[in-house]
């Protein structure tokens, strides 16, 4: 496929991404915010590569089938009920269990004040979203497709009378994503025309509805000093879903 922006100088391709934002946000469907059109703006306006840049979490991300899913394995894995994944495809016991029974390297919890814990990890959104996914499936995955999701949770325990199980309270259960703002220069992606239609001076393929976008593209912008990758982060959100929150009773053992 050929690269219809390869031709554009730095500043020419500048204005199509800014099309492009712009685009992306005005055409979000039923969605309040566009992730995609937010981030995207702040990497067109931003200059330094090691900045931070924090936003309020949109309620289709929050409530994301995906998102949710890593939420219920993060439960999981604060209730001992699966193990943590490490780099190497590690896997080993962590959460409440290992707390409560003082398994090295973590300290015994004595259970009369709160436990706080957190745990991170990756949620990839499929690229086949392109063509099966809803409007918030697309947002996410234009906006990042893979990014990390932290869970932060304070435990309260309850003995209960005549058993050795304790039950455990999610006093607190707090989500938020981090990643890197950045681009794969060896990929891309197919995307709305921005220019579809347009009779405006330098409008790019004005009569297709769609436009294939290579991301070395964006590489010569930042060469241009016409943006800059950044770190993100959004503020961090309490998890609400019923099912996340239900107390648990556990065997303070480990699962064999």
């Amino acid at each position: 496929m050929n690269d219809l922006l390869a031709t554009l100088k730095p500043p020419e391709l500048a204005a199509f991404y800014g099309r492009l934002s712009d685009a992306v946000g005005q055409n979000c469907g039923a969605l309040k915010v566009s992730m995609a059109a937010l981030l995207m703006h702040h990497w067109l306006e931003n200059r330094d590569s090691t900045a931070t840049f924090q936003f309020e979490a949109p309620e289709h991300l929050r409530n994301r089938t995906p998102v949710l899913n890593v939420l219920e394995f993060h439960r999981k894995v604060f209730l001992t009920q699966e193990k943590v994944h490490l780099t190497g495809g590690i896997e080993k016991w962590a959460g409440v269990i290992p707390r409560l029974i003082g398994q090295a390297p973590f300290p015994k919890w004595d259970t009369k004040r709160p436990l706080p814990m957190d745990y991170e990890s990756l949620v990839e959104m499929p690229l086949s979203y392109q063509l099966t996914g809803d409007d918030a499936d697309r947002d996410i995955l234009y906006a990042l497709r893979g990014f990390q999701l932290k869970s932060s949770v304070i435990l309260t325990a309850v003995l209960l009378p005549k058993s050795s199980n304790i039950k455990i309270v999610f006093q607190s259960f707090q989500a938020e994503i981090r990643d890197r703002y950045n681009w794969d220069y060896s990929e891309h992606i197919t995307v709305p025309n921005p220019d579809y239609g347009s009779k405006i001076s330098g409008a790019v393929a004005p009569t297709s509805k769609t436009i294939v976008v290579y991301h070395s593209n964006a590489k010569r912008l930042e060469d241009a000093g016409l943006a800059a990758p950044y770190d993100l982060r959004s503020k961090p959100w309490q998890v609400i879903d019923a099912k996340l929150r239900v107390p648990a009773e556990v065997e303070p053992r480990l699962p064999k």
